[in-house]
């Protein structure tokens, strides 16, 4: 996970493109909503992106998934949960007393995944894991633990730390590295960069992995995940174009009003106003601050 204050377009589909230049002002949102309602439903894999704290982003994405669950047999994936914590979710699921309220079975289900109520909020993720109890639809935890990321970005051998997509060039791995730099304020030191961007790299190879798994399982896979995964120049989409076949990905992007020129690339964009936030800067000097 990316701890970007800001947020990660330079390329946009045809139909959302002119609303993107007209800030959304020529376009209904109820029509906007609906082409990528659409295009979700048309697609094999679905990968929904988010700012990790804008409640308005997780509500329209908990209706776009009401409305899709209602047209297809999906599965959703989360990047919030650990991909070696499936075994301890999928029992917990299966021994659930049914006759318990949807919310405390949810919330059941998060913690026997060891879902970090500390890092990410539950209020916003919790109403999705009910939606997949109450329309009975799996649940995929897809994240590299962070014990894995970390052995990776120290070069220890291991499966993903070479996962390189074919369309990994000098390129978009200088890109990464901005990614990395900037969501960490420019704070990090420089020798620390190329081994958290192995890391990122790594957990994208991960979600696609599982991604991949759902899709042969002949269901659509639909992944929640940040904004930074789901781009297609540097995130799960690369991973996906060696290993998905001719399968088609649809990627969306929730950003933010104001969009900033390098916010990444994305099949759809949906813009909402912004989150009234901290400075995020401001707690990551202080974090650093106190390592030193």
């Amino acid at each position: 996970m990316l701890h970007a204050p800001g947020r990660l377009l330079s390329r946009l589909p045809i139909f959302l493109g002119a609303c993107l230049l007209a800030a959304c002002s020529t376009l209904p949102r109820s029509d906007h909503d609906r082409a990528i309602v659409e295009g979700m439903a048309e697609a094999d894999i679905v990968l929904l992106g988010e700012l990790h704290d804008n409640a308005a982003q997780h509500r329209l994405r908990l209706q776009w998934l009401r409305e899709l669950a209602d047209r297809a047999p999906i599965t959703i994936v989360f990047e919030h949960l650990d991909a070696d914590a499936q075994p301890r979710l999928d029992e917990a699921r299966r021994v659930q007393d049914a006759r318990l309220p949807v919310s405390t079975r949810a919330r059941q289900l998060a913690e026997s995944a060891g879902f970090r109520f500390d890092g990410w909020d539950w209020t916003l993720i919790g109403p999705v894991v009910e939606l997949a109890l109450e329309r009975n639809l799996p649940i995929r935890a897809a994240n590299l633990s962070s014990r894995e990321a970390f052995a990776i970005a120290r070069g220890q051998p291991h499966a993903l730390g070479s996962a390189v997509p074919t369309g990994w060039t000098p390129e978009v791995e200088q890109r990464m590295a901005r990614v990395i730099r900037d969501g960490h304020c420019g704070l990090l030191p420089e020798t620390m960069i190329p081994a958290m961007v192995r890391a990122q790299r790594a957990r994208d190879a991960r979600i696609a992995e599982v991604v991949g798994e759902v899709r042969a399982g002949g269901r659509r896979p639909v992944l929640l995940a940040g904004n930074g995964h789901v781009r297609t120049d540097l995130g799960v989409p690369l991973h996906l174009r060696d290993t998905a076949g001719s399968a088609k990905i649809f990627a969306v992007g929730l950003l933010e009003a104001p969009v900033s020129p390098d916010e990444g690339r994305f099949d759809a964009v949906r813009i909402t106003e912004a989150q009234e936030r901290p400075d995020p800067c401001e707690s990551l000097r202080k974090r650093f601050g106190a390592a030193k």
